[in-house]
C-alpha cells in the first residue's frame, strides 16, 4: 500500500513527494516512513534537482503523525528502539538530501508530523495550518530526530517549552519564532504559496544549490570550521570550473577593447 501512497513528480527542477493518505490525516505508518527514505534516496543522485517539496494530500493535515493503530502492537523495548532507529535513518534520508527540502504543510502537523516537517529545511504553511509538538500527551518523547531538530530552529528555551507543553501553534506564532518560513495568505492557493518561495530557487543552478546544502549539512552536523572549510572549497571549486559560471561570468565582464 505504501507505494500507493507516496507520490512523486519531478518538475522544473523540482522533486515533489506527496503523501497521499487523506481518509488517515497521512498518518505515518511503518511502511510511509520507510518509503519516505527511499524515495528521498533514490532521488539524490538526479544533479538537475535545485530543490524538493514535500507535502500531505488534502487540505486538513500534512501528517498526524505515527500510526497508532499500527504502532500500538510495538510493546517491548527493542521494538521500540528498532522502529525509533528505522525512523530516524528515513527521515535523515530528507535532512541529508542534496538540495534543500521544503515542507509544504497543506494543514496540521502533530507528534510525529512534526517531527517530519522540521526534518526539512524549510517549511512553507497555509493559513489554517498549525504545528505541535504534543507527544507527552502520549507520555510519550520525540523519537524520530525532531527534537533536536526543533531546538535547532528555535532556541533550547523555546524548544524545550513546545515540548513540554505540547501547545499547538496557529501559522502566524509559528512564523514570528522562525519555526516556520512563508505564510500564505488567508483565501489565497496554497500551491501559489509554495511556488511564489520556489521562484528564486529555481533561477539558481543545481550545482550552487547543491554547494549551499553542503555547507549548511556540515553546520547542522556540529563539523568543526577546518572541515566545513574543506568542503566550502571543494564545492565552490566544483562550482567555478562548471560552464554555467563562465556562462554567467562572460554576460558581466566588460567587454574587451
Amino acid at each position: 500500500m505504501s507505494a500507493d501512497q507516496i507520490l512523486t513528480e519531478t518538475r522544473d527542477g523540482v522533486f515533489y513527494v506527496n503523501i497521499d493518505r487523506p481518509e488517515k490525516h497521512n498518518a505515518l505508518s511503518l511502511s510511509i516512513i520507510d518509503t519516505l527514505g527511499k524515495t528521498f534516496a533514490g532521488a539524490s543522485s538526479d544533479d538537475m534537482l535545485v530543490a524538493a517539496v514535500l507535502r500531505g494530500a488534502g487540505e486538513k493535515t500534512f501528517a498526524a503523525g505515527g500510526d497508532l493503530r499500527e504502532l500500538a502492537g510495538l510493546r517491548t523495548e527493542a521494538e521500540a528502539e528498532t522502529m525509533a532507529l528505522g525512523a530516524k535513518a528515513a527521515f535523515n534520508a530528507i535532512r541529508d538530501f542534496p538540495v534543500p527540502v521544503v515542507a509544504a504543510l497543506n494543514g496540521s502537523a502533530f507528534g510525529g508530523g512534526a517531527e517530519l516537517a522540521v526534518s526539512c529545511d524549510f517549511r512553507v504553511a497555509a493559513s489554517h495550518s498549525r504545528i505541535g509538538f504534543v507527544q507527552g500527551r502520549l507520555a510519550l518523547a520525540t523519537a524520530w530526530g525532531g527534537g533536536p531538530d526543533l531546538l535547532d530552529l528555535v532556541g533550547r528555551a523555546q524548544g524545550l517549552r513546545l515540548m513540554s507543553t505540547g501547545e499547538m501553534l496557529s501559522a502566524t506564532e509559528a512564523l514570528a519564532i522562525g519555526l516556520y518560513d512563508a505564510v500564505g495568505e488567508d483565501g489565497t492557493v496554497f500551491d501559489d504559496t509554495i511556488e511564489e518561495f520556489l521562484a528564486p530557487i529555481r533561477n539558481q543552478k543545481p550545482q550552487s544549490m547543491r554547494a549551499f546544502k553542503a555547507v549548511s549539512d556540515a553546520h547542522r552536523r556540529g563539523d568543526d570550521r577546518d572541515r566545513m572549510h574543506e568542503i566550502e572549497t571543494a564545492m565552490f571549486v566544483k562550482t567555478w570550473t562548471h560552464d554555467d559560471h563562465w556562462e554567467a561570468a562572460e554576460k558581466v565582464l566588460p567587454s574587451k577593447g
